[in-house]
């Protein structure tokens, strides 16, 4: 070992040794650098982690739009066919139809809570977090739709018939 002082030990000198300072100042440099990647891998997963939550969100929420749809056009045929009855001479009924469709939907996309909203040209769900909006384009034909927002979740798809009028009914989306 070196002496700084050029004495020896026994005379009442210290000698210095620095051999220990390296070592501790490499275990600070890795502790850093491991910090620092760890920090950068944290920050760089978050944001892949977010693009894909969106992704799954919009195309959860493309799904159910698409079953709302499909339900809301198959209960407006439904309606039709029914109000075709009262035209017909032979039909003895009241001149109001009466149609009811049950859709099971789920209560959570991709974990996130989400509303319906139908109004007479399309059907929309949409999320808080993260905040996501699908539209569904529907194709009801002469039955109006009422304008409706509710939770996600199972609905009820009903047709409100108009009793003066047969065939001028409503098609109401509501939760059940």
């Amino acid at each position: 070992m070196r002496e700084r002082d050029g004495g020896d030990t026994r005379g009442g000198t210290v000698r210095v040794d620095d051999r220990a300072v390296s070592v501790t100042v490499g275990y600070v440099l890795t502790l850093a650098i491991g910090a620092v990647l760890l920090a950068g891998i944290t920050i760089g997963i978050g944001g892949v982690l977010e693009g894909q939550t969106d992704r799954a969100v919009r195309g959860d929420l493309s799904v159910t739009g698409q079953q709302v749809v499909a339900n809301l056009e198959s209960a407006d045929r439904l309606a039709r066919a029914a109000e075709a009855g009262p035209s017909d001479p032979d039909f003895t009924g009241d001149g109001t139809a009466s149609v009811a469709v049950h859709v099971d939907l789920p209560r959570r996309v991709a974990g996130s809570a989400y509303t319906v909203e139908v109004d007479g040209e399309a059907v929309r769900l949409r999320t808080e977090a993260p905040d996501v909006t699908v539209t569904v384009p529907h194709a009801v034909g002469e039955v109006d739709v009422a304008e409706s927002s509710v939770r996600g979740g199972p609905l009820r798809i009903e047709y409100v018939a108009d009793g003066s009028v047969p065939g001028n009914g409503t098609l109401e989306v509501s939760e059940r």
